[in-house]
C-alpha cells in the first residue's frame, strides 16, 4: 500500500507541470489561431485519471472515511477538479479557434487553483 501512496504523491508532480505547463502555452496563445498542443492536453488528462484512480485506491484500501482532511475534503475536491477538468475539455473540442483554446485555458486555471488548493503540502 505505501508503494500507492508513494506513486500517488510522486504523479502530483507530473501532473502540476502538465498543467502549468498548458496554462503558459494557453496564455502565451490567448488570441491567436492556434490553441493548445494535442498531446499534451491528452497526457496531462491521462495523468489526471491516473491520480484519481490510484487516490480512490488508497482511498478505500485505507478507509480513511473519518473527518480529517484526507477523508473529506482532498477526495472531494480532487474529484471536483478532475471532473471540471473533463467537462470543460469535451466542450472546448466543440468550439472553434481560438475560442477552444481560450476555453480551455479557464477550466484549466480553475482545476490548477482547486488542486494546489487540496493538495496537503
Amino acid at each position: 500500500m505505501d508503494f500507492l501512496v508513494e506513486t500517488h504523491s510522486g504523479l502530483r508532480w507530473l501532473l502540476l507541470v502538465g498543467l502549468v505547463a498548458m496554462l503558459v502555452i494557453g496564455l502565451a496563445r490567448w488570441n491567436k489561431q492556434s490553441s493548445h498542443h494535442p498531446a499534451l492536453v491528452t497526457v496531462t488528462s491521462v495523468l489526471l485519471d491516473v491520480q484519481v484512480l490510484i487516490g480512490v485506491i488508497v482511498l478505500i484500501a485505507n478507509q480513511r472515511w473519518d473527518d480529517s482532511f484526507y477523508g473529506i475534503v482532498h477526495p472531494a475536491v480532487m474529484l471536483m477538479a478532475a471532473g471540471l477538468f473533463k467537462i470543460g475539455r469535451i466542450r472546448a473540442r466543440r468550439d472553434d479557434q481560438p475560442a477552444q483554446g481560450r476555453k480551455l485555458t479557464v477550466v484549466t486555471i480553475v482545476t490548477l487553483a482547486l488542486i494546489l488548493s487540496a493538495i496537503p503540502w
